[in-house]
């Protein structure tokens, strides 16, 4: 069903909005309803909006409109100018178009006009409509939710529902990858390359996921960032040389500590006391030469001393404490070494080869702590035997490792040469890096989104998709073959001659009309069948506008019966098909449109049928939408309200089609054409609403038209009561037979309104005052209950026609 259309631009019609437009007097949007009456003068716009729904049938638009634009809303998705090929609307269309199409005969009513032959169902086969009639058992319906179209539309459901949610879940798995792609790692600047998308990160996820690959730790990331933000390095010119001197020493050492001395002339105390002795050696250079006397204790030398000092410091101590200062010396001329041993820093490495250098720097300095403890504990064991020459002393064990200082120092020096050889790689060290860094960041990315199971679960998703789809497929299948089956084998039952046969019926059933007749004749050829209009059994020519508005739309009507037609939910639309009739075949347009078409049908469980979906019928002629308004009504049920009961509501609704200058606009119906049949009713109405005078608070239109409203139903009421006129000089013969001459004054004062307040020619001043309310509610009475006195079941009648209770 189409509830809504906007057309942007369609012939006539140019931005129509239908939400700004299609509103009731509380500014609540109105849609199209089941059943649709459409008014408009000619050349309002009633054609042009008919050739959309045209367009919607046929699948394409009309010639010679430019630019067209619209959308159709409906319960089966909006349809724009577009894609108007594709839809599932069952749109039959009754308008100038279809009749110069399918009936060009009658207005090229010569050899090159023809009329469109078509089929209809022929004579009953009970074995084909049994097998038929089993075929739509097994097909169903989803109203009836039973058969092969229910289940197809659980299956469609159920195939809709697994398809968004496989849908769903990969394309939020895709919005994370294209936001990583796009923010994360498209506008990092460190590794980020300036191309860099969706598709980019799908490559790298398979990069992170092949066999061998491993992500960098955080201190390797550091690395690669120090190497990014890396310049190039002059090479480093020095080597590392490390030549320990320690054994040679040793072997000096080892023989002056273990070398053995004795005194020519020992003095004991000397001997006893290396301290004293020690003292005595410093002092001997102070006082020999210089002084008689002990610069420590005044007293006089003894006139022996030098020469007992000679006996004990023999020339062979004086040797060996010369031997141990030389041997000192080379002992601390290897620890001054120490310190230059290595003199390079990690800033003249790259980054890459720094944190290596500088853990290969630490070792070495530890290693040459050692060294230089050994070499520390040898000095300290000479200084021991120098203050006791004549005692040997013991050899200090070492415990630094040679092989160690050398391991570091190779080291060292082959990452000198790393580091050297890098200023000609840089770059490409730095894309290694670049990249590195980035395969590490969507490792990192993958892990957080446990990218591996959501592929995993979507893959079950579009198994269940697949699996879904495919059954949904079958069943359709299915219903397309057994469809087929029924157009198989209603093909079998199609008579091009029952169609002409069925629009003979419609002319003369309905209208009496069996002077014209519409024959199907075979084709020279004998392969085809033609309609031809035929009259008095010769070719008719010369046909009347009415009678070709009779048999084209007696061709409609019978074109409904088509199998492509027959039996679907079609939305009908019918254009004017009123043209030049006379009032007898207007009256029988609407008997056809209410009786094949408008009126319901019983179903099995006494509920209405419907033999359309939607019905749309416009008109210029005011007869024909008298006629209209007495169409069957169709009912819809609402929903239960808080007493839990359903309810049925009219479903249809009255429009107006009108032009102003060059745009055509659709509007509501007013309630004057809407709600009355006649003028009689509405005149009747506005006589009611004035039987209480309070009313003219709230509306005092109905009061000041009193007068006239009411002179002009008087004259029909009272025409049709008295249509002959006894004395023609007394106008007010007839008011004096319906109401009597017994109310004189009731007479005189209805007069008086009748008159007066409906003429303000022969007393202009009548015009300068307010209406008496009292006298118009009185009269109003009075004139109500008479009616209602003398035919109360008249009187009823007109009150259900303005929608009023009946009188009791």
């Amino acid at each position: 069903m189409i509830n809504q259309i906007d057309i942007a631009s369609f012939g006539s019609f140019n931005g129509l909005s239908w939400k700004k437009s299609i509103r009731d007097g509380g500014n609540n949007v109105q849609n199209f309803k089941r059943l649709n009456i459409l008014y408009g003068r000619n050349y309002s716009g009633k054609t042009t909006l008919s050739r959309i729904f045209r367009a919607l049938e046929m699948g394409r638009i009309p010639l010679n409109y430019i630019e067209p634009s619209f959308t159709v809303h409906g319960d089966k998705g909006d349809v724009t100018h577009a894609d108007i090929a594709t839809h599932g609307y069952e749109i039959r269309v009754y308008n100038h178009d279809f009749v110069s199409e399918n009936l060009s005969f009658l207005f090229n009513q010569t050899i090159d006009g023809e009329i469109k032959s078509f089929a209809i169902v022929g004579e009953k086969n009970k074995e084909i409509d049994d097998e038929i009639a089993a075929i739509y058992a097994k097909l169903g319906s989803v109203e009836a939710k039973a058969g092969l179209r229910h289940d197809l539309d659980t299956k469609k459901k159920e195939r809709d529902r697994t398809k968004s949610d496989h849908k769903t879940a990969y394309d939020a798995l895709e919005s994370k990858l294209r936001s990583h792609a796009n923010i994360k790692i498209k506008q990092n600047r460190t590794y980020g390359p300036p191309l860099y998308n969706i598709d980019s990160i799908r490559k790298d996820i398979t990069s992170v996921k092949t066999v061998g690959f491993t992500p960098l730790t955080t201190e390797e990331q550091a690395i690669k960032i120090n190497l990014l933000k890396q310049e190039a390095l002059p090479d480093i010119t020095d080597t590392v040389s490390v030549s320990l001197k320690i054994d040679s020493i040793k072997i000096v050492a080892e023989e002056l500590l273990s070398r053995s001395i004795r005194p020519t002339q020992a003095i004991q105390e000397l001997l006893n006391e290396t301290a004293l002795q020690t003292w005595v050696k410093q002092g001997i250079p102070l006082h020999r030469g210089k002084r008689d006397t002990c610069a420590f204790c005044r007293q006089d030398l003894p006139h022996d001393l030098w020469q007992a000092l000679d006996s004990h410091f023999s020339k062979e101590s004086a040797e060996l404490e010369s031997s141990i200062n030389s041997c000192l010396t080379s002992v601390n001329s290897e620890i001054q070494a120490i310190a230059g041993f290595l003199t390079l820093t990690g800033e003249q490495f790259y980054a890459e080869e720094k944190a290596s250098f500088e853990t290969n720097k630490k070792s070495l300095a530890d290693c040459l702590r050692v060294y230089m403890q050994d070499l520390e504990a040898l000095k300290s064991a000479l200084g021991s035997r120098k203050t006791s020459l004549f005692l040997s002393v013991a050899m200090p064990l070492p415990k630094y490792d040679s092989a160690a200082i050398q391991k570091c120092v190779d080291d060292i020096n082959d990452l000198i040469v790393k580091s050297n050889g890098r200023t000609n790689t840089l770059e490409k060290d730095k894309r290694f890096a670049r990249e590195a860094l980035r395969l590490t960041d969507v490792a990192s990315f993958i892990s957080d989104i446990a990218y591996d199971m959501e592929l995993t679960r979507i893959a079950g998703l579009k198994t269940d998709a697949d699996t879904a789809n495919r059954i949904y497929t079958n069943v359709e299948s299915e219903i397309i073959k057994l469809e087929n089956d029924v157009s198989r084998l209603q093909g079998q039952q199609k008579d091009e001659r029952k169609g002409a046969e069925r629009v003979n019926s419609l002319l003369n059933h309905f209208f009496g009309h069996d002077g014209i007749t519409l024959e199907a004749k075979d084709n020279a050829e004998k392969n085809a069948v033609k309609f031809e209009i035929m009259r008095d059994g010769k070719s008719a020519y010369n046909l009347s506008e009415g009678e070709c508005s009779l048999i084209a739309f007696c061709y409609f009507i019978a074109k409904l019966e088509e199998p492509d037609s027959s039996g679907k939910e079609l939305i009908i639309y019918i254009d004017d098909p009123i043209s030049s009739l006379d009032g007898n075949h207007i009256f029988f347009m609407f008997s056809l449109i209410e009786s094949l078409i408008a009126k319901p049908f019983k179903n099995m469980d006494g509920s209405n049928g419907y033999r359309y979906n939607q019905l749309f019928i416009s008109t210029h002629n005011l007869d024909f939408l008298k006629y209209l308004k007495r169409l069957s009504i169709p009912k819809k049920k609402m929903p239960a309200g808080d007493d839990g009961k359903t309810r049925s509501v009219d479903d249809n609704e009255h429009f107006m089609v009108e032009r102003n200058g060059p745009k055509s606009n659709i509007m509501l119906m007013p309630s004057y054409l809407k709600d009355y049949v006649t003028e009689f009713n509405y005149l009747f109405h506005q006589i009611y609403k004035c039987r209480n005078q309070d009313t003219a608070q709230g509306a005092h239109e109905p009061f000041y038209g009193f007068g006239n409203n009411l002179r002009k139903f008087l004259e029909a009421f009272l025409f049709f009561k008295f249509p002959y006129h006894d004395d023609k000089n007394d106008a007010f013969e007839r008011i004096k037979k319906f109401f009597g001459d017994e109310d004189a004054t009731a007479i005189a004062l209805v007069n008086r309104l009748n008159n007066e307040f409906s003429h303000l020619e022969s007393i202009p001043d009548r015009g300068f005052k307010p209406v008496e309310i009292p006298e118009i509610a009185k009269v109003a009475n009075f004139v109500l209950d008479k009616i209602y006195a003398a035919d109360p079941h008249q009187y009823n009648a007109l009150l259900k026609s303005i929608g009023e209770p009946a009188r009791k």
